[in-house]
């Protein structure tokens, strides 16, 4: 289940951006089927840290 990123006039809070690019699910491992949040994506690719 993906979250929706925050939509508002206001500036984002700390918090919401951390939990938008560390906890929303964005794609799974191409090779394991892990889910993957968007850090993990940017630091790994389309393959999870554990290949």
């Amino acid at each position: 289940m993906r979250n929706k990123k925050p939509t508002s006039n206001q500036p984002a809070s700390f918090a919401e951006v951390v939990r938008h690019v560390h906890h929303e699910i964005v794609r799974t491992c191409e090779y394991c089927g892990k889910p993957m949040t968007r850090s993990d994506v940017n630091d790994y690719g389309s393959l999870c840290e554990a290949i």
